[in-house]
């Protein structure tokens, strides 16, 4: 393997130690990812060839016949997550995202192998067109998911002394702690027990969480006292209970935390789908320390996660707008292109 093959690698190794919460450091291990395939497929393909043409020929069709295998794969999965949780959450549009990404990746798949049956020109060139918006969107959505995975499971196990551990509230039901609160309530209990056992305690465990339009009590409110129920000392627990967004939670945190002397690292505790995006936020917050992904169940997942990404898109609007522009302006000229020709 030549060495330039790796210095892709040694990028994103050099970004996550200068400061893991960057969208860009996720853009760097897809990329690295991407170029590994690239080398290994091409080296294998090219030492088939030697040997036999033919075989090299194989290789070639047997390694794309596993992306095309891999993406329906995750296009069928998608769907079937989406469809589950429609039927146990009730409908809504945000839940309806998984489906909706799975169907357009089967349908690209689709228009895909119609170009090789048909051998059409002018199929071909929409392919390649709807291509590069899809080129991007896929890019950016497989990286997050990707480095969104990976984060959090490495703070997990790699994440440093705090002076706190913030957990971050979700919705209440009836005013009770939901199985989602509830994970991340027991994530956020872990680390500040895992914090004593190592010698290096957490001052403080923050519930942070205000009360919604349809709530009896702030989440913050129920959060503490099931963690207080579930034996942790009421002496450690703090309560912010005025937010309404995870902006709010880490600025609101950050002036209760700096009002009881406390500016040092903190450890945020989310739903694993959150974790990172709460990162990025620290990050544009200032906030020194690390986030970490409570689990969730398989089916919400993927609709989750699809959700989080556009929140990602959302936060960076300029330079989303900016590539997705650049990305569908052929796509756009060529209909215009046939509108102008149907009205001559």
């Amino acid at each position: 393997m030549p060495v330039t093959a790796l210095l892709p690698v040694a990028v994103f190794l050099v970004s996550f130690w200068l400061d893991p919460r960057k969208v860009r450091t996720g853009l760097y291990l897809l990329f690295a990812l991407f170029w590994l395939v690239l080398v290994v497929a091409g080296g294998l393909t090219g030492w088939a060839s030697s040997l036999d043409p033919l075989a090299g020929a194989i290789v070639l069709l047997v390694l794309i016949g596993l992306g095309l295998a891999t993406v329906v794969g995750f296009a069928a999965f998608l769907i079937a997550a989406g469809v589950t949780v429609v039927r146990r959450e009730g409908f809504a549009l945000s839940r309806l995202l998984g489906i909706v990404a799975g169907l357009a990746l089967l349908a690209y798949c689709g228009l895909a192998v119609a170009v090789v049956y048909t051998d059409s020109v002018g199929l071909f060139t929409w392919l390649l067109l709807l291509g590069l918006p899809a080129a991007y969107l896929g890019f950016a959505f497989t990286s997050f998911l990707l480095y969104g995975s990976l984060y959090p499971a490495v703070m997990a196990r790699r994440g440093g002394s705090v002076e706190a551990v913030v957990v971050l509230g979700s919705g209440l039901i009836d005013g009770r702690v939901p199985p989602l609160l509830a994970s991340r309530l027991q994530r956020g209990r872990q680390v500040f027990e895992r914090l004593a056992e190592h010698g290096t305690p957490a001052r403080v465990l923050v519930t942070s969480g205000g009360r919604g339009p349809d709530e009896p009590v702030a989440e913050a409110d129920a959060m503490a006292a099931y963690l207080i129920e579930d034996g942790v000392p009421p002496e450690v627990v703090l309560v912010e209970n005025e937010s309404t967004n995870t902006d709010e939670n880490l600025g609101n945190t950050a002036a209760l935390l700096a009002s009881r002397g406390i500016t040092g690292p903190i450890a945020v505790v989310t739903s694993d789908f959150h974790a990172f995006r709460a990162a990025l936020l620290m990050r544009r917050h200032g906030l020194a320390g690390y986030s970490v992904g409570a689990p969730t169940a398989p089916y919400y997942w993927p609709s989750a996660v699809i959700r989080e990404f556009f929140a990602v898109l959302r936060d960076h609007f300029w330079v989303n707008v900016v590539l997705a522009g650049l990305s569908v302006t052929p796509f756009v000229v060529a209909v215009l292109g046939m509108v102008g020709g149907v009205q001559r």
